[in-house]
């Protein structure tokens, strides 16, 4: 009968491997979480930077579009500089031709 007893006995060695193992594999298991839910975070961060600077150019473009709009330079050119806007002031059959010296 002792024999039998002895065979279901587990050793205490084999016991303290399976107890590391088991403790190896749930600080990986843990340090895994852990780095996905930092990244999440840093994901997380940059989306909402990336949406400020969306945000951010929708707005200059649209400045920029009503600054440089024909009303407002007409405004200033004829304020500053006193040139005129006139509608029928060109023909539209002549070609003006310029020389690439002239551009310069």
């Amino acid at each position: 009968m002792k024999k039998s007893k002895q065979g279901n006995k587990i050793s205490v060695f084999y016991f303290l491997i399976l107890l590391i193992v088991t403790s190896v594999i749930l600080v990986i298991y843990i340090n895994n979480i852990i780095s996905v839910n930092s990244l999440s975070v840093i994901n997380n961060n940059l989306k909402e930077e990336i949406n400020k600077n969306i945000q951010t150019n929708d707005l200059l473009r649209a400045e920029a579009e009503k600054l440089s709009s024909f009303e407002r330079v007409k405004s200033i050119a004829a304020e500053k500089y006193s040139l005129t806007y006139k509608e029928n002031a060109t023909d539209g059959n002549t070609k003006i031709i310029l020389n690439k010296s002239q551009l310069k």
